[in-house]
């Protein structure tokens, strides 16, 4: 009797497990075409005992739930993070575990609300959605993490400020830009610094508007600009910091602020010196169109 009953438990058990329904589609990718099945508690319990680890900042406790891959992956991050911050608050406010249909792997999605402040003061509330890949040992071998931030967030948002202008733009705010300005101004930072007038030059738009130090306004072509190092032995131009910006809703012409001290020694011998902060627009070509500039001298 006892042996019909284990052969009837485990029929049942094949039939069950054969039987799982498969919902959704992977539409790309190396499981293109599969469907998705439940996961298990198992893994579920994985994910909450690894936030458990990370809100009591124990970043040796935490990563034991990682696999030895992700642990040489994130391992030092990890470690960094935990030593800045001071206390961290993951709550979670819903799980479910569920896998590729035929995978070994199980994935696990969380959504959570957690409050963050770090050691130098800063605080910071973050929306969560995180997926966590939990391999057949039971251990987290892929981790992916997505926010949204409250607008009472401390920093961290995609806008902020204001601009005061008489047109449309007046009350807008500000967003950083990302079209490759940072980079461009370490370029023509160097060539500016190895006099390399030919590089320099293209950086810069056809015409180009410029505000100089002493408030003097014009409008120079490209070419004009060929002679801008002429009276000059040599220039060492140190750039302290880049901040490339636009104003929300516009088009994507930006203006980065930079930072900086300049020492150049002229022809005759004499030497100017100061601390900069100048206004660089970068047009709809990733131009330079227009200079403003501002000066202090260096004591």
């Amino acid at each position: 009797m006892k042996k019909l009953v284990l052969v009837g438990a485990l029929i049942a058990s094949v039939f069950s497990a054969s039987a799982q329904q498969t919902v959704g589609k992977i539409f790309s990718g190396p499981n293109e075409g599969k469907g998705f099945q439940l996961g298990s508690e198992k893994s579920s319990q994985v994910v909450l005992d690894a936030t458990k680890a990370y809100n009591s900042n124990d970043s040796q406790k935490e990563l034991s739930y990682y696999s030895e891959e992700m642990q040489k992956k994130t391992g030092d991050f990890n470690k960094k993070w935990h030593a800045y911050a001071k206390k961290l608050n993951d709550v979670p406010l819903s799980i479910f575990p569920m896998k590729v249909a035929g995978s070994t792997d199980e994935i696990v999605f969380m959504r959570s609300k957690e409050e963050r402040e770090t050691t130098d003061g800063s605080k910071q509330t973050m929306n969560l959605f995180e997926i966590f890949t939990i391999d057949n040992e039971g251990k987290i071998k892929n981790f992916a993490q997505y926010s949204s931030i409250p607008a009472t967030n401390e920093f961290g948002k995609t806008s902020g400020g204001k601009i005061y202008t008489k047109d449309e733009t007046n009350g807008r705010a500000f967003q950083f830009s990302n079209r490759g300005e940072v980079e461009a101004m370490e370029k023509f930072n160097k060539a500016y610094n190895a006099m390399d007038v030919a590089t320099v030059l293209t950086f810069f738009a056809e015409k180009v508007k410029i505000t100089d130090f002493d408030g003097n306004k014009s409008v120079l072509d490209k070419k004009d600009l060929s002679q801008m190092m002429d009276g000059y032995t040599s220039l060492d131009w140190k750039i302290w910091g880049i901040l490339p910006f636009k104003i929300a809703e516009t088009d994507p012409v930006s203006g980065i602020m930079v930072t900086s001290s300049e020492k150049r020694v002229l022809k005759d011998g004499s030497v100017w010196n100061k601390s900069l902060v100048e206004f660089f627009q970068f047009d709809l070509n990733g131009k330079i169109s227009s200079i403003d500039q501002y000066s202090r001298p260096k004591k």
